[in-house]
């Protein structure tokens, strides 16, 4: 299972045969769709909290800082909080 979640979050798609093929293998064709289930909604769940604006928990944002910073993730906000003055100050939304 540890092999196929990361092999989900990877880009080779010859691991991610393998990784399904040994699920289904040892547990049965219902473990796979059990299994790529999960990955999904882990991958939902952390878009959600994104898109809520959930705090990065003080591991996450110690472990991140050098690649937010690479990308400019940490801007977003502070881009988001001025184009909500600017649409305040001109009545749009």
């Amino acid at each position: 299972m540890i092999e196929f979640a990361e092999a989900v979050l990877g880009s080779d798609n010859s691991r991610l045969e393998r990784a399904r093929k040994a699920i289904l293998d040892e547990l049965g064709p219902d473990a796979v769709v059990d299994s790529a289930g999960v990955a999904g909604l882990f991958n939902a769940i952390d878009r959600v909290a994104d898109a809520t604006g959930a705090p990065l928990e003080a591991d996450k944002e110690e472990m991140t800082a050098s690649l937010r910073k690479e990308i400019g993730i940490d801007a977003f906000a502070a881009q988001k909080q001025a184009l909500d003055s600017e649409a305040a100050k001109t009545g749009a939304e």
